[in-house]
């Protein structure tokens, strides 16, 4: 079944130089233990429902959290804010692929492995 109105897209995220601009945590007040680990991959999902998520994933498939944002440009924009020049291109998640989430990790394991930077 086709959804017009659908975006689905991950982007890798390479090493993070500098300080870190994540700032969601598992709680407040912000306790170093409850800080999210860093991701490996991002995944974008919109459909016709307003807004758009952001989903951080490590190659582990821990979730690194997640945010809503009103519009899937400003996920993108929020992505750029938060990993500058760690995060890699956009690529769609083909149709068919069922759970989204798991072939982000997936893609992410693979990339990583046969560039050898385990």
């Amino acid at each position: 079944m086709t959804q017009p109105n659908r975006t689905r897209a991950l982007a890798l995220v390479g090493p993070l130089e500098g300080e870190r601009r994540i700032t969601q945590t598992k709680g407040f007040p912000i306790d170093p233990s409850k800080i999210p680990p860093a991701p490996d991959v991002i995944l974008l999902i919109a459909d016709d429902t307003p807004g758009a998520m952001l989903f951080r994933y490590t190659v582990h498939g821990e979730l690194g959290g997640d945010t809503w944002h009103p519009t899937v440009e400003d996920a993108r924009e929020h992505a750029i804010y938060d990993y500058s020049d760690a995060l890699g291109d956009w690529v769609d998640v083909p149709g068919e692929v069922e759970d989204p989430h798991a072939y982000a990790v997936q893609y992410a394991v693979e990339r990583l492995n046969s560039r050898g930077d385990w």
